[in-house]
């Protein structure tokens, strides 16, 4: 119990510290359970620590423009039918169809690989068959388990795109998208999905650095938390449990918690950039 190895040998830790009794016949064992698991997620909604972070990154590939095909729409309105000159053997779905010389895009809502028929979100006016039109992909899956990206997007030529907030993107990148690459940078849409400032004019990898929010703790498990700093979680719990049983002692456990979460980002501040400094980057004026 004193190593804090597993998630029960906190739950005996905060028993026990909590004055209640270790060998399961405790009427605050299972609270104390639900404590430990709130504390965890206390913590790691804190600070995505380093623990978290998902070796190797998340990588995704972009997709070039598709300019070898036209378009037929018989009338304007919402969620109306389209067909493309030929068929294309990928789905694309979530692809946007820029008509050439016009103000506006359309989003394809479905489209089934190996067909021409596509379902537009909405179409402004009807286009005669054989509009030109060029077929772009501005947004882009990131994997099921991510959480917060640790900085932003990488090219396969090492060039950076920062995040922005969804706002500046509307603001600054309004639709009809443009091309450009690398895109200037890019917005979460949903936790999942991002947009690009520009959409690319070539397939290209994009790595991103991520973490994830691990699961639950349960059982005799070895715990994701590294070992210097299990007991800041048996703080929370304890803090938790104080706090459930409306004890005046959940303050100062608080306390406690809150300088524990305190030390650990420090520590995490110096895992990454190193003890002496000079991986820092210097402050800059505003002339250079």
């Amino acid at each position: 119990m004193a190593n804090y190895d597993s998630f029960d040998d906190i739950v005996l830790d905060v028993l026990e510290r909590g004055d209640e009794e270790t060998d399961g016949t405790s009427d605050w064992d299972d609270a104390v359970r639900r404590a430990v698991v709130r504390a965890f997620h206390f913590i790691h909604n804190t600070h995505p620590f380093w623990w978290t972070e998902v070796t190797p990154p998340g990588v995704f590939l972009t997709k070039a423009p598709i300019t070898s095909l036209t378009l037929t729409v018989a009338s304007a309105g919402e969620a109306v039918a389209g067909t493309l000159s030929a068929t294309y053997a990928d789905s694309l779905e979530g692809w946007k169809i820029l008509p050439t010389g016009e103000d506006y895009s359309m989003r394809i809502t479905a489209h089934t690989a190996g067909t021409a028929a596509v379902t537009l979100d909405a179409a402004p006016e009807a286009l005669a068959a054989g509009t030109v039109i060029t077929i772009v992909k501005d947004e882009y899956d990131l994997v099921s388990t991510v959480g917060m990206l640790v900085d932003g997007l990488w090219t396969g030529r090492g060039e950076f795109i920062a995040s922005k907030s969804e706002d500046y993107l509307r603001t600054n990148f309004p639709d009809p998208p443009r091309s450009g690459w690398p895109a200037e940078c890019f917005t979460r849409i949903t936790k999942r999905k991002i947009r690009l400032s520009q959409y690319p004019d070539r397939a290209a990898r994009i790595e991103y650095p991520y973490t994830t929010m691990p699961a639950d703790p349960s059982g005799s498990g070895a715990l994701v938390i590294d070992q210097n700093f299990r007991w800041v979680l048996s703080d929370g719990g304890l803090y938790f449990l104080h706090l459930f049983k409306s004890d005046k002692r959940a303050e100062s456990a608080k306390a406690l918690f809150e300088q524990g979460i305190g030390q650990a980002m420090v520590y995490h501040h110096r895992l990454k950039m190193g003890l002496t400094g000079h991986g820092q980057e210097p402050n800059r004026g505003p002339y250079r």
